[in-house]
């Protein structure tokens, strides 16, 4: 009898060893930080980034759901979808989300109007398995416009960039406005005849209408924003503003027309960079250097991908979870000053010769290939780079005529062109502007080298912890001298945490020409041009 009894208690616990040692299924896992606004996709560490009751929101993950994706109703999603469901509780107080799409590695949802403002913990069960909770705060209203790339497919009129006169009215589509008036702002000038209506196709999408106002700037790539009366600022979408009859056009049109559209093009540029870093601790505070950089390369895969700039007088906003902090800890070196920004998907490099030379009133200097980015020639032309073991050398790019030019190599021929090199962009009041308010906005005031020329200003900071970005850009003409740069436009940036926080919490301003710089004409090159701009910057503490 002992025996038997010896021989039952080890086959459980031979049992019990082989259950632990079983392949069990582990639970879904929500990304960290991950859950967005569907139609703005804000990183929800950013001001517009909270989700909204009524709003469309988007988790991913690991293990959320089955691995071929499966829809729900657009117009009734369930609470239940191919054994997933998505629960927000807040201690008694608990609403299941609406399931509009699950997959693996997303889910869609839509926050049901009953869900719990404030704190709140969101769990996905799958299968009988269950998340870690995720933190999540709930406002009233937070929008978020959709664009082409985030549009519904039940939604194709999202998908489309509207064209409008002034007087005309314009369709967006958004989620998270709730009952809230929204403040609309069309390249800045508020709009007129604002109205919101909940869309018959899809739970959670508002149809939002408004007219163009008669200030509003023209230009292909107008930006609309809006502002929730709570001060939560949604992302930019842009609009194509143009006269009745006409097409739209930009101020800075000749990129565009050129090299964005060729399918063997390149570029030379001269670079004055002027930086203040003194709010750094321990570190010289004033640099000023020069820079050469060039690359020559063949699209592959389509056209360039050029940044939409902004009409003069306006703002719009970048946001993203990019390592900024990266990007920015690599201008500390400048070998690798030619990996920013990351290289052209599809472009492969051309042959223009072992080096390009810039010639001018200090002299010859080469631009080299560089060793690992073969797709460029650069050189550090004087001066002394910020966070640079290499010592100063004399600034080399005084004002003045300059031949630029090159041997030729195996894909592109001989050329040889002159360009002219004005003084530098002087951002007069720099030295002032150490704390940028958010809600106050910021004037930056400048001498520019030309009035015919632009300036685009950028704001940009990066949250320390997760990494999500904002970048504000705007563009103004270089005549007027001086720009304000709103709070809605400053609004997503994240804060400046600490003192010593400030390695990605730059303001900087730089000239950029409206008309064609030279040309580079040679055997191989569709486009090609080289031009010179300078660029002033400073560390700021936006709060």
């Amino acid at each position: 009898m002992m025996v038997r009894f010896r021989n039952v208690l080890a086959a459980g616990v031979a049992a019990l060893l082989g259950l632990a040692g079983a392949d069990i299924p582990a639970p879904p896992a929500i990304a960290p930080d991950g859950i967005v606004n569907s139609a703005s996709r804000l990183p929800a560490t950013l001001r517009g980034g909270a989700i909204a009751r009524g709003a469309r929101f988007t988790i991913p993950g690991v293990r959320l759901g089955p691995d071929i994706g499966v829809r729900g109703s657009e117009s009734d999603p369930p609470a239940k979808l191919a054994d997933v469901s998505v629960r927000i509780a807040q201690r008694d107080a608990v609403a299941d989300a609406g399931l509009l799409f699950v997959s693996a590695t997303r889910i869609d949802a839509w926050m049901p109007e009953t869900a719990p403002l404030g704190d709140v913990r969101l769990t996905v069960t799958y299968q009988g398995r269950t998340s870690e909770p995720y933190e999540l705060t709930l406002v009233p209203s937070s929008t978020g416009f959709f664009s082409s790339e985030t549009a519904p497919e039940a939604l194709p009129a999202a998908k489309r960039k509207p064209e409008a006169a002034p007087g005309d009215t314009v369709t967006l589509w958004g989620t998270g406005l709730g009952e809230a008036a929204l403040d609309l702002f069309v390249g800045g000038k508020p709009a007129e005849g604002v109205r919101a209506t909940a869309a018959v196709c899809c739970k959670g999408v508002e149809q939002i209408e408004f007219r163009v106002p008669a200030g509003a700037p023209p230009g292909c790539f107008v930006p609309v924003q809006a502002r929730t009366p709570d001060g939560r600022p949604s992302n930019a979408v842009p609009i194509a503003v143009h006269a009745p009859g006409q097409t739209c056009r930009d101020e800075v049109d000749w990129f565009r027309e050129s090299v964005e559209h060729a399918a063997r093009a390149g570029f030379v540029v001269l670079a004055r960079v002027s930086l203040d870093i003194r709010l750094v601790p321990h570190s010289g505070s004033q640099f000023e250097f020069d820079y050469g950089v060039g690359s020559f390369g063949r699209q592959e895969s389509g056209q360039r991908v050029f940044p939409p700039l902004p009409p003069p007088h306006t703002c719009t906003v970048f946001t993203a979870r990019i390592n900024l902090r990266q990007m920015m800890g690599q201008t500390r070196s400048p070998a690798e000053w030619t990996s920013i920004p990351q290289k052209t998907p599809g472009n492969r490099r051309l042959d223009a010769g072992s080096a390009v030379t810039v010639a001018g009133p200090s002299g010859a200097q080469a631009l080299n290939r560089d060793a690992r980015q073969h797709d460029y020639y650069d050189a550090f032309l004087g001066g002394q780079p910020p966070f640079s073991r290499q010592p100063a050398k004399p600034l080399y790019l005084r004002a003045g005529p300059y031949t630029v030019s090159a041997p030729g190599g195996a894909d592109i021929g001989p050329f040889s062109l002159k360009l002219d090199v004005p003084r530098s962009i002087e951002w007069k009041n720099r030295a002032r502007i150490a704390e940028v308010d958010r809600d106050a906005g910021v004037t930056v005031e400048w001498k520019a080298a030309s009035g015919e020329d632009a300036v685009l200003i950028l704001a940009a900071n990066a949250d320390r912890y997760s990494g999500d970005s904002a970048m504000c850009l705007c563009m103004a003409p270089a005549r007027d001298g001086q720009f304000r740069i709103p709070p809605i436009a400053l609004g997503n940036l994240p804060p400046t945490l600490e003192e010593d926080d400030l390695s990605a919490s730059y303001l900087l301003l730089t000239e950029i020409p409206v008309h064609p710089p030279a040309r580079i004409e040679a055997r191989g090159l569709d486009a090609a041009f080289a031009a010179f701009v300078s660029a002033s910057a400073r560390l700021v503490k936006y709060k």
